[in-house]
């Protein structure tokens, strides 16, 4: 049986939309907020979540994590849904564009982040948060201009879509960014896109948890 240690961030949330998207039956073990690092240091020493054990593989990092469940598991047919999920995590004939695509979304999610752990503890009031923020402004810009309302790939629902759309709705919800502002619209568009995808309705990112422990074994 698979377990996933997971938490309520967007890096968690994607490796279970596609768990739930592939059918894959799994185990969850949720805990939000910061696991305490005895905890967690078993399982990642980056003292991170999510961590992937299936069978005798043991993973951590949503990136691999996701490369593996689309790779292993690409003869497993995806639950149906219109439009289908990607076969793959970039377009092959678009490799390298879309690896660019998702490096990005990374570094926007990591910004985002980062702003949320310094709004938590209460030292937002720094230069480095508005670096952060510059970076996140900077990513979405990008994006948008690479993205159509339908998304990164059109005729499918794609990882570069469901990467960025949990880290803005998590950041949205927690209460670390606005991006509804009607700068990216296109990027708007794609997660009013697929916020209804059965896949999504099954994760809902939580409520703030009432207790934020120190930033030392943040989750990812």
């Amino acid at each position: 049986m698979r377990k996933l240690l997971c938490s309520g961030s967007p890096f968690a949330r994607r490796v279970r939309v596609i768990l739930i998207e592939k059918g894959l039956e799994f185990e969850t073990d949720f805990h939000d907020g910061f696991r305490p690092i005895d905890e967690i240091k078993p399982h990642n020493p980056a003292l991170q979540v999510p961590v992937l054990y299936d069978g005798d593989r043991h993973l951590f990092g949503s990136t691999l994590i996701l490369h593996y469940l689309v790779q292993e598991y690409a003869g497993c047919p995806p639950r149906p849904a219109d439009p289908p999920l990607a076969p793959t995590i970039t377009r092959p004939e678009r490799h390298w564009d879309d690896m660019l695509i998702l490096t990005a979304i990374e570094a926007m999610a990591d910004a985002l982040m980062g702003v949320r752990i310094l709004l938590a503890s209460g030292t937002a009031d720094v230069p480095y948060t508005a670096r952060q923020r510059a970076r996140i402004t900077a990513c979405l810009d990008w994006l948008e201009q690479r993205i159509v309302p339908e998304g990164f790939w059109p005729e499918v629902f794609s990882v570069m879509d469901l990467n960025l759309m949990c880290s803005l709705l998590w950041g949205e919800t927690r209460g670390a960014i606005d991006f509804r502002t009607g700068q990216w619209p296109k990027i708007v568009a794609m997660i009013d896109r697929w916020q209804s995808r059965p896949s999504l309705l099954a994760t809902p990112v939580n409520a703030l948890p009432t207790v934020v422990s120190p930033p030392a074994a943040a989750s990812a």
